[in-house]
Protein backbone atom coordinates (compact mmCIF):
# COMPACT_ATOMS: atom_id res chain seq x y z
CA UNK A 1 0.00 0.00 0.00
CA UNK A 2 1.59 3.28 -1.13
CA UNK A 3 1.97 6.01 1.87
CA UNK A 4 -0.58 8.26 0.13
CA UNK A 5 -3.37 5.90 0.21
CA UNK A 6 -2.40 5.03 4.00
CA UNK A 7 -2.84 8.83 4.54
CA UNK A 8 -5.93 8.76 2.48
CA UNK A 9 -7.27 5.79 4.57
CA UNK A 10 -6.31 7.77 7.89
CA UNK A 11 -7.49 11.52 6.80
CA UNK A 12 -11.48 9.40 5.78
CA UNK A 13 -11.73 7.47 8.78
CA UNK A 14 -10.22 9.88 11.72
CA UNK A 15 -13.62 12.24 12.00
CA UNK A 16 -15.48 8.69 12.55
CA UNK A 17 -13.05 7.51 15.05
CA UNK A 18 -12.90 10.67 16.31
CA UNK A 19 -16.78 11.00 17.49
CA UNK A 20 -16.65 7.96 18.80
CA UNK A 21 -13.56 8.03 21.05
CA UNK A 22 -14.53 11.99 21.73
CA UNK A 23 -18.09 11.59 22.92
CA UNK A 24 -18.04 11.61 26.97
CA UNK A 25 -16.35 15.45 26.45
CA UNK A 26 -12.65 14.59 27.14
CA UNK A 27 -11.31 16.61 24.49
CA UNK A 28 -9.68 20.15 24.81
CA UNK A 29 -10.20 22.42 21.98
CA UNK A 30 -8.70 25.78 22.43
CA UNK A 31 -8.79 28.77 19.49
CA UNK A 32 -5.69 30.37 18.19
CA UNK A 33 -5.37 33.90 17.50
CA UNK A 34 -2.49 32.58 14.86
CA UNK A 35 -3.02 31.57 11.63
CA UNK A 36 -2.51 27.82 10.73
CA UNK A 37 0.95 27.69 10.02
CA UNK A 38 2.54 29.34 12.71
CA UNK A 39 0.46 27.50 14.98
CA UNK A 40 1.23 23.97 14.32
CA UNK A 41 5.30 25.35 14.02
CA UNK A 42 4.56 27.24 17.13
CA UNK A 43 2.97 23.67 18.74
CA UNK A 44 5.85 21.49 17.35
CA UNK A 45 8.18 23.82 19.08
CA UNK A 46 6.79 24.22 22.31
CA UNK A 47 6.72 20.67 22.43
CA UNK A 48 10.25 20.09 21.97
CA UNK A 49 10.83 23.11 24.53
CA UNK A 50 9.08 20.74 26.95
CA UNK A 51 10.75 18.30 27.08
CA UNK A 52 8.71 15.93 24.17
CA UNK A 53 10.10 14.55 21.01
CA UNK A 54 7.93 15.53 18.07
CA UNK A 55 7.84 12.21 16.05
CA UNK A 56 5.54 13.17 13.01
CA UNK A 57 3.24 15.02 11.37
CA UNK A 58 -0.05 13.59 9.98
CA UNK A 59 -1.48 16.55 7.45
CA UNK A 60 -5.17 15.20 6.35
CA UNK A 61 -5.64 18.03 3.72
CA UNK A 62 -2.37 16.85 1.88
CA UNK A 63 -4.11 13.12 2.03
CA UNK A 64 -7.31 14.73 0.55
CA UNK A 65 -5.67 16.20 -1.45
CA UNK A 66 -3.83 13.43 -3.14
CA UNK A 67 -7.47 12.10 -3.27
CA UNK A 68 -8.57 14.68 -5.34
CA UNK A 69 -10.72 16.64 -2.36
CA UNK A 70 -10.23 19.31 -0.59
CA UNK A 71 -10.31 20.67 3.05
CA UNK A 72 -9.22 23.20 5.54
CA UNK A 73 -5.47 22.61 7.02
CA UNK A 74 -5.68 20.11 9.84
CA UNK A 75 -2.11 18.21 10.82
CA UNK A 76 -1.93 15.86 13.67
CA UNK A 77 1.31 16.48 15.70
CA UNK A 78 2.37 12.76 17.43
CA UNK A 79 4.73 13.97 20.44
CA UNK A 80 6.23 12.14 23.28
CA UNK A 81 8.81 11.08 25.66
CA UNK A 82 10.20 7.77 24.82
CA UNK A 83 11.67 7.75 28.86
CA UNK A 84 8.22 7.95 29.92
CA UNK A 85 6.47 5.79 26.99
CA UNK A 86 8.96 2.73 27.10
CA UNK A 87 8.22 1.51 30.47
CA UNK A 88 4.23 1.70 29.98
CA UNK A 89 4.90 0.04 26.22
CA UNK A 90 6.81 -3.07 28.01
CA UNK A 91 4.28 -3.30 30.86
CA UNK A 92 1.51 -3.08 28.84
CA UNK A 93 2.70 -3.39 24.67
CA UNK A 94 -0.86 -2.92 23.41
CA UNK A 95 -0.78 0.57 24.63
CA UNK A 96 1.57 1.68 21.88
CA UNK A 97 -1.09 1.70 19.66
CA UNK A 98 -2.70 4.96 21.61
CA UNK A 99 1.23 5.74 22.65
CA UNK A 100 2.78 8.27 21.38
CA UNK A 101 -0.01 10.94 22.26
CA UNK A 102 -1.36 13.27 19.68
CA UNK A 103 -2.26 16.83 19.52
CA UNK A 104 -4.65 17.99 16.40
CA UNK A 105 -4.01 21.70 14.47
CA UNK A 106 -7.02 22.40 12.50
CA UNK A 107 -8.86 25.06 10.28
CA UNK A 108 -12.51 25.27 9.93
CA UNK A 109 -14.54 26.65 7.60
CA UNK A 110 -14.65 30.26 8.53
CA UNK A 111 -10.53 30.40 8.32
CA UNK A 112 -10.56 29.84 12.49
CA UNK A 113 -7.81 27.73 13.70
CA UNK A 114 -7.93 25.54 16.77
CA UNK A 115 -5.61 23.52 18.48
CA UNK A 116 -6.92 20.07 20.27
CA UNK A 117 -6.25 17.35 22.76
CA UNK A 118 -7.02 14.43 24.80
CA UNK A 119 -7.29 15.24 28.46
CA UNK A 120 -6.54 13.63 31.92
CA UNK A 121 -9.86 11.52 31.78
CA UNK A 122 -9.45 10.25 28.46
CA UNK A 123 -5.91 9.10 28.69
CA UNK A 124 -6.93 7.21 32.14
CA UNK A 125 -9.22 5.42 30.49
CA UNK A 126 -7.27 5.06 27.33
CA UNK A 127 -4.72 3.33 30.05
CA UNK A 128 -7.30 1.30 31.98
CA UNK A 129 -8.19 -0.62 28.51
CA UNK A 130 -4.51 -1.61 27.94
CA UNK A 131 -4.73 -3.26 31.37
CA UNK A 132 -3.57 -0.40 33.47
CA UNK A 133 -5.50 0.31 37.12
CA UNK A 134 -7.08 3.47 36.17
CA UNK A 135 -7.69 4.28 39.92
CA UNK A 136 -4.43 4.24 41.13
CA UNK A 137 -2.89 7.24 42.41
CA UNK A 138 -0.08 6.82 40.45
CA UNK A 139 -1.74 6.94 37.05
CA UNK A 140 -4.48 9.76 38.22
CA UNK A 141 -1.03 12.15 38.84
CA UNK A 142 0.69 10.94 35.46
CA UNK A 143 -2.15 11.85 33.44
CA UNK A 144 -2.69 15.19 35.49
CA UNK A 145 0.61 15.92 34.74
CA UNK A 146 0.63 14.91 30.91
CA UNK A 147 -2.65 16.91 30.73
CA UNK A 148 -0.86 19.75 32.25
CA UNK A 149 1.89 19.90 30.15
CA UNK A 150 0.09 19.28 26.72
CA UNK A 151 -2.06 22.47 28.23
CA UNK A 152 1.21 24.25 28.15
CA UNK A 153 1.94 23.54 24.70
CA UNK A 154 -0.97 24.55 23.25
CA UNK A 155 -1.05 27.69 25.07
CA UNK A 156 2.23 28.49 23.89
CA UNK A 157 1.08 27.50 19.88
CA UNK A 158 -2.33 29.66 20.84
CA UNK A 159 -1.33 33.12 22.10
Amino acid sequence: MTRSKILLIAAAISPVLAGVAQAAGDLVTKRSSRPFDETLTRLEAAAKEGGLVVFARLDHAAAAKAAGLQMPPETVVVVGNPKAGTPQMLAHPTVGIDLPLKMLVWQNQAGEVYVSYNNAAFLKTMLSRHGFDASSEKIAAGTTAIETKLESIADAAVK
